[in-house]
């Protein structure tokens, strides 16, 4: 039995990942300051597992109570963090406190504490950041990975994760229409906007593996299908027996209109594939060429990019499957 400490632990990843460790014999400690999100969390846990969790209500900018909930430990997994956009950037000092030196204090804490191995739970919006919430993540993964050479060699090792928005999370865009729905009409920024597809059991699986095998400093990103906007679009509509065409606002303010996991000026420090995964070392020179060919023309080394919208040629999920998706979470939701 091993102990979890789990910033940000109230969320929907964290509230996963608690469930899923302690169904396997593990104790967990969540650290969040949201004092309702704790209440919810153990509200959900059953009672004979509820004696190995822990709610800590604290925040990752207060780094002595950090040290406190880690003490006795053995892995941490760091997904605390300033995450919507907009708020991003009206407060950015605050999410440079939470994104920046909430992990600064959270890495000092695993070397102190003397952790095994601790994660980061990054996003794609690192990969060539276009807003704050992208600039404070790709900074958080660089102080993160390169907090290795604290550890000398030794513990703890730190590894990171990236991926985009998680299917069917907090404020995903699924979650809009349904309240949209009742009114008939949906919006849409988009319809050519591509995005990648990663359900919340696959992004929990994801990042215990990398938690666990990942080699010191290596940032893992998952290889995953695509879909277009407009097409998760008409299968919501086809679920919902919507009529009237989806109203079209436009990008928001530096919204990208396809999501990139490894931008092209990453790619030399990509280090290798393995199964289901694509290994990156950031500031480290490797000029790995990646088998996949997209869109059948030779990838040359220093010049991979992978994006959702090149990802299409690779794997695209079609109105097909992603009606398939929504009719599965619809049942979901309603059998709960």
């Amino acid at each position: 039995m091993n102990t979890y400490l789990i910033t940000g632990g109230t969320g929907t990843l964290g509230t996963a990942l608690t469930k899923l460790l302690l169904s396997q014999g593990h104790k967990v400690r969540v650290l969040a300051r949201n004092e309702h999100g704790h209440e919810r969390l153990e509200r959900s846990i059953p009672q004979d597992e509820k004696g190995r969790l822990s709610c800590l209500v604290g925040a990752v900018e207060d780094e002595s109570r950090l040290l406190r909930a880690m003490r006795g430990a053995d892995y941490v997994i760091h997904a605390a963090a300033q995450k919507i956009i907009p708020t991003c950037e009206y407060n950015p000092i605050e999410a440079v406190q939470t994104n920046i030196q909430g992990t600064i204090n959270t890495l000092n804490a695993c070397l102190e504490a003397g952790i095994k191995r601790a994660v980061l739970v990054s996003t794609d919006k690192a990969s060539s950041p276009a807003t704050l919430y992208g600039g404070t993540k790709f900074v958080a993964e660089r102080l993160w990975l390169n907090a290795n050479r604290y550890s000398a060699g030794k513990e703890p090792h730190f590894v990171a994760v990236r991926y985009g928005n998680v299917w069917m999370s907090q404020g995903s865009v699924i979650h809009t229409w349904v309240k949209q729905a009742q009114y008939g009409v949906i919006s849409i920024t988009d319809p050519q906007c591509t995005r990648f597809h990663i359900t919340l059991e696959n992004a929990v699986a994801f990042v215990l593996s990398a938690l666990h095998q990942a080699n010191p400093g290596e940032l893992w990103v998952p290889r995953l299908p695509s879909y277009r906007l407009g097409d998760l679009g008409l299968a919501f509509r086809q679920v919902y027996n919507l009529s009237k065409q989806p109203e079209i606002t436009g990008l928001r303010r530096s919204e990208k209109l396809h999501e990139s996991m490894i931008s092209q000026d990453e790619s030399p420090s990509l280090k290798g594939e393995a199964e289901g995964h694509y290994i990156l070392e950031p500031g480290v020179i490797h000029n790995y060429v990646p088998k996949d060919q997209c869109q059948g023309h030779p990838v040359k080394p220093g010049k991979f990019q992978y994006d959702s919208c090149r990802n299409l040629d690779v794997s695209r999920l079609g109105v097909e499957e992603l009606t398939e998706e929504i009719r599965e979470w619809v049942g979901h939701e309603k059998r709960a």
